[in-house]
């Protein structure tokens, strides 16, 4: 397993370098006579595998024929794309579930329309070599930045194995420290997110135990919309949605060619942003439909996933009230629209060999 994460955990150390070293400026789509927007639709991007398929959708034109005029816009830092979004500098962003909790109870007007992908490697735990089960982290010294979704997936992670929090030390250190603590030896393992994970995980004596892959569904990636987009131009919001599909259809067709275009912006080669892909599960409208509307108590339904997010996040201290509604986070009546016309419209598989 070691050996098969290393690869794609390089090859993300690799784009996520690039990419915060300035990468390639996101560009606008030519305006169409047809959009109902006067100006651009900006959607914020940064630096997450699954999030680069956007560019796959600008450079196959598929805003162009569905005529909404879009912008993507490139953040390096992931949290100034949040606080853009909330400041209303950019009319939607691309953003983790957990990131849109904070925004719900603090009344800014937004919507998730639609889910692009789940981590599926991209996030993970490491140990020293001589650890060999989650397990056998009982009593043991275990990193990661309190509060965050890491922390929230290392909970999940020991709760596969019957351990609590009580069972374990952990110490609180940014993931950004964590990576290197594990790799000298100074903590016994650490809940990391890329490129920390890459690190670690492919440098010195270490073992990694679990990664994002085996609590499907724990970690989204949605695409969120401003309320003022919804009420003003809700055609386009459609168009949007309907073009990120068309734009999937055509990865599924030419995936050299959308593995281009994603390469392009991250400054890296066909072949390691596919590997980088392996880390992210692409949803297609069916598994976006399901996880909207099929009610479950695990983490395939989203709002059951917003719901133990944000009591993680109040237990946290992290937000200061409950999510009462975790469907308020939602509008899936987009992706219904495709449901009932394109319901078998195929993404990539990124996962395969």
């Amino acid at each position: 397993m070691k050996k098969r994460m290393s690869l794609f955990m390089m090859v993300c150390v690799l784009v996520l370098f690039l990419t915060g070293c300035g990468g390639n400026d996101g560009g606008a789509a030519e305006k169409s006579s047809e959009s109902s927007s006067e100006e651009p639709i900006k959607i914020g991007v940064s630096a997450f595998p699954g999030w680069y398929t956007w560019y796959a959708v600008q450079g196959f034109g598929a805003f162009e024929e569905n005529k909404v005029d879009v912008e993507l816009v490139w953040f390096n830092t992931y949290s100034d794309s949040l606080q853009a979004f909330n400041s209303g500098q950019i009319d939607a962003v691309c953003a983790a579930l957990s990131d849109t909790i904070s925004p719900a109870l603090s009344d800014v007007d937004f919507k998730v329309v639609l889910i692009n992908d789940n981590s599926a490697g991209a996030d993970g735990i490491v140990a020293q070599l001589e650890i060999k089960s989650l397990k056998d982290l009982k009593g043991k010294t275990v990193a990661t930045e309190i509060g965050t979704i890491e922390h929230f997936f290392l909970l999940n992670a020991l709760e596969t194995v019957g351990l609590t929090e009580a069972d374990i030390d952990l110490t609180n250190m940014t993931v950004e420290n964590a990576g290197p603590a594990v790799i000298s030896g100074q903590v016994d393992a650490a809940s990391l997110w890329e490129p920390s994970l890459s690190y670690a995980a492919s440098e010195g004596d270490t073992n990694l135990l679990f990664d994002s892959s085996e609590i499907p569904g724990l970690i989204p990636d949605t695409l969120m919309v401003s309320g003022k987009l919804l009420k003003e131009h809700s055609d386009d919001v459609q168009k949007i949605v309907q073009a990120y599909f068309d734009g999937m259809q055509q990865y599924v067709e030419k995936p050299d060619e959308a593995l281009g275009y994603m390469a392009k912006q991250a400054d890296i080669s066909v072949e390691e942003m596919k590997t980088a892909m392996a880390g992210a599960r692409l949803f297609s409208i069916a598994d976006n439909h399901a996880a909207f509307h099929e009610t479950a108590e695990n983490y395939s339904y989203l709002p059951y996933t917003a719901e133990k997010t944000a009591k993680f996040l109040l237990d946290q201290k992290m937000v200061s009230s409950e999510l009462e509604d975790p469907e308020q986070i939602f509008d899936s009546s987009y992706i219904d629209k495709l449901y009932e016309e394109s319901p078998d419209k195929k993404v990539p598989n990124t996962q395969a060999d």
